[in-house]
């Protein structure tokens, strides 16, 4: 595994957090994953970019000053204005090991949302057969939306929409399985039946709700249900310890977690959204995939 961050030689070490072991193996992925966070954050100060801790990551900063210890993740949230200007700068800005990954990045990346990999490890969920894509250890980097406050607008909005959604799966089922020559040919050449095509319609309907129409944003790369989330709540950003390193989060944090998890100050152990992982820090998803 290449970092170009190395942490804290304590932070390596094998601990007991909540009465749950964290393995030396899991604060290796911990690693690789702050290490990839720093570099992301680096890019966005040095433009001016708004970006904040979400999900897990976020309550993790807030109840345990660093990752829930059954986490294996870090989620990132953007506006869509500062996630459209983080992609033009991109490849640019994030070298070997360091991969930004989308849909135009990697032809074979299907998701709806950004991920930043360590293209020297790998990542894979347990049972799945096969992974054409980039699949180290990852970030994630969702975009914020606006939502339009009007009913009978949200209501067409959320139509166009799911009618992208349908059309995107539909898409997947059909042409994933292709040899690569005749996918990429797709992807280039088919708009119907090019995934890239149509997310890039997708993230255009997205596009076209303007602050001035919207009260809430929400995030809507995720395949999970989608929570409204009062603009108001990110008027301002704080620091907030994370392990080692210091990660902003809204300072109106208390509602967006409440909404999210209850009474989140009382740790639950639950599963990730993308469920279980296989992680590798010594052997790129190369590798594996030429044992496949």
């Amino acid at each position: 595994m290449e970092l170009k961050n190395y942490p804290p030689e304590e932070f390596m070490k094998e601990e007991t957090r909540c009465g749950y072991t964290v393995s030396q193996q899991m604060k290796r992925v911990w690693a690789a994953e702050i290490d990839m966070l720093q570099e992301l954050l680096r890019v966005c100060q040095k433009y001016h970019l708004t970006i904040w801790a979400s999900g897990g990551t976020m309550l993790g900063a807030v109840r345990h000053k660093g990752y829930i210890p059954w986490d294996d993740d870090i989620d990132m949230y953007m506006p869509r204005r500062d996630y459209d200007r983080l992609q033009e700068v991109a490849p640019q800005e994030f070298s070997h090991p360091h991969f930004f990954q989308t849909v135009y990045t990697d032809p074979y990346y299907t998701n709806r949302h950004a991920q930043l990999r360590n293209s020297t490890t790998m990542a894979h969920p347990v049972g799945q057969d096969s992974y054409r894509f980039n699949s180290g250890i990852f970030i994630d980097i969702f975009p914020l939306d606006y939502m339009p406050k009007r009913p009978r607008h949200l209501k067409r909005h959320y139509s166009r929409l799911s009618y992208l959604r349908m059309r995107i799966k539909l898409a997947r089922k059909l042409t994933y399985p292709l040899p690569h020559g005749l996918y990429t040919w797709i992807q280039d050449h088919m708009p119907c039946l090019s995934t890239r095509k149509l997310l890039e319609r997708y993230d255009n309907v997205l596009r076209s709700v303007k602050a001035e129409d919207a009260v809430t944003w929400v995030d809507m790369a995720t395949n999970h249900a989608a929570i409204m989330r009062p603009t108001i709540c990110f008027r301002e950003t704080i620091m907030a310890d994370f392990e080692h390193i210091q990660i902003p989060i809204p300072k109106d944090y208390d509602p967006l977690l409440t909404a999210a998890y209850g009474d989140y100050m009382t740790p639950v152990q639950s599963p990730t959204f993308h469920g279980k992982m296989e992680f590798d820090t010594e052997h790129s998803y190369k590798e594996l995939m030429k044992r496949k």
